[in-house]
């Protein structure tokens, strides 16, 4: 029992250990590219070079092997002309020998290379005469059958050896095609050689290959050296070249490793990160390709994760500032509500509070929902709308909300036959488009002090035969303008005039021109404000005009 439980565990170490050795075995697999191109330079150079080295022995031996079949030829076509002289002619006495001045001694005695050396030779037993005459070589050999009587021999260092009855029968049995053969004669060595038959007579002649294939070899010997030094050499340089040209590619890869160090959760900027050098991130090649890439990556990075924090911190104030406001109505109907259980107030004044706030909140509630419902991507209504009429019924309101202020309009001229203007009809949701008027005209109404005077307008702006014409819907007064510092975040949510804009009991949630400018964004249009304070321009001369520029409806 004891001795199992050391088994189970090396057992189970063992299963554990593939887990653990297979990322070492991926790394031992793995290569730098470095290394494999290298390789691979070597091996092409090498398969190169074989292939070349071998067409070159390959051309070296047919151009050898052709010089030897013709060398064949010619002695064949002696052969064949002296092949019964050879057989018939008695052997040539030898040559007169000049030797010390004993001329009869010299004469009776033969030379001691002179193929006759041996004094029980005959001309028969030492092969064919042929190969005792002038001209043979050391590597000659020759065959001559006439009926049943064959005579052979090969020179061997320069005296004349009979073929053995085994090497006959072996070049006997070629086909006599009068073109060469490689054979291999046993105790001669190999030979190229080559047959003929004239009437009953077969002619061999052959070449030693000894000298060829010495030839042949060493060639290829010393190419293979040469091959050698050069696959070490191109390897060795080519190694250099690689890693030289690979150095900027290092450069991108410890960039983007940078890159994959930081936590861009925690802190969601990339300010410090890194880029690749502007000398190597050049379009044109694949590492300054990467670079360049990689480069516009990071800026994407950068400016999405920058949009994310800006959009996060939106949010955040966004979610504040609506807690606030709900906050407050809510604190007002909490507050009264408790009063009137103590009966510590009037109770159709307490009510009339808590209907007020009641309205507020539900107020700010659905201009929430109306933004969350846009920035969701929500399509809005697409059908003609005259905007004219909402024009007008935008100032009749504003003379009840508002009768402090002077109220106009500024209306393009109406065909009294049509009563309509055709060139003021956009595409878009009717109640979306009163909304707009209504946002606009408050904001007027509640930041400008009293006796302001605001017009209310719409123009038409033509287009072209190509595009269509736009509509502008205008709010403008001559109140005391937006501050320089509200300016950029004017149509911000939850932004607010400042005290010296603000009048006095009439507040506003920050929401109103924010909706304008989603509104006017979700039917293809934008919002634009141009305002003037006191001081800015010439005397007398400030206000405030906000338009909203509409694409005009093809009628």
């Amino acid at each position: 029992m004891t001795a199992s439980a050391p088994q189970a565990s090396n057992t189970e170490s063992q299963a554990s250990a593939p887990k653990h050795s297979a990322p070492q075995t991926k790394r031992k697999r793995s290569r730098l590219l470095t290394v494999r191109l290298s390789r691979f330079l070597a091996a092409a150079v090498a398969i190169a070079l074989v292939t070349m080295l071998a067409a070159s022995a390959f051309a070296m031996r047919s151009w050898m092997t052709s010089k030897l079949d013709s060398s064949l030829e010619s002695m064949l076509s002696r052969l064949e002309k002296n092949a019964e002289l050879t057989l018939e002619q008695p052997l040539p006495p030898p040559p007169p020998h000049h030797g010390d001045g004993d001329d009869d001694d010299d004469a009776q005695a033969p030379a001691s290379n002179s193929p006759s050396a041996d004094p029980t030779a005959t001309p028969t037993d030492k092969g064919p005469r042929g190969l005792r005459g002038p001209g043979s070589s050391d590597g000659q050999l020759q065959l001559i059958k006439h009926d049943d009587e064959v005579v052979s021999g090969v020179v061997k260092q320069f005296d004349v050896v009979e073929l053995d009855s085994e090497a006959q029968q072996q070049l006997l049995s070629l086909r006599c095609d009068s073109h060469g053969h490689d054979v291999n004669l046993k105790n001669y060595g190999a030979f190229r050689v080559m047959c003929t038959q004239k009437d009953s007579q077969t002619l061999v002649v052959g070449l030693s290959l000894a000298a060829n294939n010495s030839t042949f070899f060493a060639l290829i010997a010393v190419e293979g050296v040469i091959a050698l030094v050069v696959i070490l050499g191109a390897t060795f340089i080519g190694r250099k070249w690689i890693r030289k040209e690979m150095l900027p590619l290092g450069e991108v890869a410890a960039t983007a490793r940078n890159i994959g160090s930081q936590d861009l959760i925690a802190a969601p900027t990339v300010d410090t990160f890194d880029r690749v050098d502007s000398s190597i991130a050049q379009p044109g090649d694949e590492v300054g390709d990467v670079g360049f890439a990689l480069n516009t990556m990071i800026d994407n990075v950068e400016t999405a994760l920058q949009a994310r924090a800006e959009s996060e911190q939106r949010l955040r104030q966004f979610v504040a500032d609506a807690s606030h406001e709900l906050r407050t109505p809510l604190a007002s109907i909490q507050g009264y509500t408790q009063l009137l259980q103590r009966g510590a107030t009037d109770q159709e004044l307490a009510l009339s509070r808590i209907a007020s706030e009641s309205a507020r909140m539900s107020g700010l509630v659905e201009d929430l929902l109306l933004l969350a419902r846009l920035d969701a991507g929500r399509e809005l209504a697409s059908d003609p709308v005259d905007v004219i009429p909402l024009a007008i019924d935008a100032v009749s309101d504003a003379h009840a909300a508002g009768p402090d202020h002077q109220w106009s309009l500024d209306l393009p001229e109406i065909d009294d036959e049509a009563d309509s203007c055709t060139s003021c009809t956009v595409l878009g949701d009717e109640s979306a488009l009163r909304q707009v008027f209504a946002n606009l005209v408050n904001n007027a109404r509640i930041h400008t002090p009293a006796g302001t005077h605001v017009k209310v307008g719409v123009q038409t702006i033509a287009g072209t035969a190509s595009a269509p014409g736009f509509v502008r819907l205008s709010v403008a007064d001559d109140g005391p303008g937006i501050a320089p510092e509200l300016r950029a975040t004017v149509f911000d949510r939850f932004v607010r005039g400042d005290t010296s804009r603000s009048r006095q009991g009439k507040g506003s949630s920050g929401l109103g021109l924010s909706i304008v400018s989603s509104i006017a964004e979700a039917l293809g249009g934008r919002v634009d404000v141009d305002t003037l304070c006191e001081g800015e321009g010439a005397p007398g001369e400030h206000g405030t005009t906000f338009s909203v520029i509409l694409p005009a409806a093809k009628l």
